[in-house]
């Protein structure tokens, strides 16, 4: 959580089309979740990356997508697998009291959800939706000192009061080949086209890292795994 005289300025930077109808104490709300410090990466900081990352990009619904940015990650427990769902229904009690329509509320629940498995679920959703799921997957393209930060801060998260370091790589091992393997990882063409690339290098750098720490034998349960 950020000061409230920092946070009025942020949220002074921002376009007023994204704010307005928003009641501001909804939004304090999300930024006050992301506060704990058991975050080591989906914490505010990560809010602020995404919302940079929309003001460089152009949707029809921008503040539909800067909500659901903003209460994309409100509840996060590490390794828990209801984090979007009670993030979503955070986000539907908070704007309770903004005079959104039906619509965009709906439009900002699918977002969240949708940040539980990007392709799996995105799929389904609009263009300016999945939008939203890039941005948020937009550290996989960042530069490689700033790629280094983001998976040190997840293992950070996980190790080790969630599991061991080992039981870590194997896991994260399998998400980073399955992104790797996937034909696109961006849904859309301009951020395909900005960060597709760099994403599949960092992803590759990972790997090789992560592998280069494992034994034989951890090795040998994580192709098994993989298969």
């Amino acid at each position: 959580m950020i000061e409230i005289d920092a946070f009025r300025e942020w949220l002074a930077t921002l376009p007023s089309s994204w704010t307005v109808d928003v009641d501001v104490k909804a939004l304090r709300r999300a930024n006050a979740e992301y506060g704990e410090p058991v975050r080591a990466y989906h914490n505010w900081t990560h809010v602020e990356a995404c919302v940079d990352s929309l003001r460089t990009l152009e949707c029809a619904i921008p503040r539909a997508v800067f909500l659901a940015i903003v209460f994309h990650d409100a509840v996060y427990v590490t390794g828990k697998s209801d984090n979007e769902g009670r993030s979503a229904a955070f986000a539907h009690d908070a704007l309770a009291s903004s005079t959104l329509p039906k619509g965009e509320l709906a439009s900002i629940e699918r977002m969240i959800l949708a940040t539980r498995n990007h392709h799996a679920s995105g799929a389904a959703l609009e263009p300016d939706e999945q939008l939203m799921l890039d941005i948020d997957l937009g550290i996989l393209g960042a530069s490689r000192p700033a790629y280094e930060r983001y998976a040190a801060a997840i293992h950070d998260e996980y190790c080790p009061t969630v599991t061991t370091d080992a039981i870590f790589r194997m896991g994260r091992l399998s998400f980073l080949r399955n992104a790797l393997a996937m034909p696109r990882i961006y849904f859309g063409d301009e951020t395909r086209a900005r960060w597709e690339a760099s994403a599949r290098g960092n992803l590759a750098w990972e790997i090789d890292e992560l592998v280069g720490q494992q034994g034989l034998l951890e090795r040998g349960i994580s192709a098994i795994r993989d298969i």
